[in-house]
């Protein structure tokens, strides 16, 4: 299938079952940490997944082309990012996964009463800057926490994600007392951690979980040990 590329774009391939993302070197792209949640990200045949802040839509190919769920449902606030994601759908001829165009904090708009599954996110994880105009504006709503914040993030996982159902997510590895601890309070219990590194004998960065959901939601924290 052809398709016609804006200004700035260029057709990415993914090395995955012949998967293409349009990438536009102008705003955000894509980079390893996406393609490590994806591969982190466990479901199956018959999931309903739901991503938060969903991008270019490169997670939700790979999980879709690894996986193979019943369907996956994308959030993404930035417009033109959400239109790349369309377009690359449809350049991939893959109709089980939708994006919508929404920020996460309105999403019972499109959601309604669903819940689904499985949930993943990689979500904006650097706290906002004091002085924000020292940032490429690309940066701003991806990669730090100025339209929505780690609680948004659990709220909304808390709200659509089925009981006992798991929610994926890569983080700041330096925040993870504060995840772990925010997580709780949503009823969201750590079930596995994994710690990146991208060099030896250097702090890991980041930091992969999955939670799962209680049925029945913890109204008490209890302190984590690290």
């Amino acid at each position: 299938m052809d398709i016609e590329l804006k200004e700035n774009e260029r057709l990415d391939d993914l090395e995955r079952d012949n998967l293409f993302v349009i990438q536009n070197k102008e705003k955000y792209c894509f980079s390893v940490d996406s393609v490590l949640l994806s591969d982190f990200v466990k479901t199956k045949n018959s999931d309903d997944c739901l991503e938060l802040c969903s991008g270019s839509g490169v997670i939700s190919f790979l999980v879709n082309a690894k996986n193979h769920p019943k369907s996956i449902t994308c959030l993404e606030i930035d417009e033109y990012m959400c239109d790349i994601a369309q377009r690359s759908a449809k350049f991939n001829n893959v109709e089980n996964i939708k994006f919508f165009n929404l920020d996460i904090k309105n999403s019972e708009k499109v959601l309604k009463k669903a819940k689904f599954d499985v949930v993943f996110s990689n979500p904006p994880y650097l706290l906002p800057l004091t002085d924000m105009s020292k940032v490429s504006p690309k940066f701003h709503s991806t990669k730090f926490e100025t339209t929505i914040t780690l609680e948004d993030i659990f709220d909304v996982v808390a709200k659509f994600l089925k009981g006992d159902g798991s929610f994926y997510m890569i983080h700041s590895a330096p925040r993870i007392q504060e995840i772990l601890l925010k997580a709780q309070k949503f009823g969201l219990f750590i079930k596995k951690l994994q710690n990146i590194y991208f060099k030896e004998n250097t702090e890991s960065p980041l930091v992969m979980c999955e939670f799962v959901k209680r049925q029945t939601p913890c109204t008490t924290l209890f302190p984590v040990i690290l």
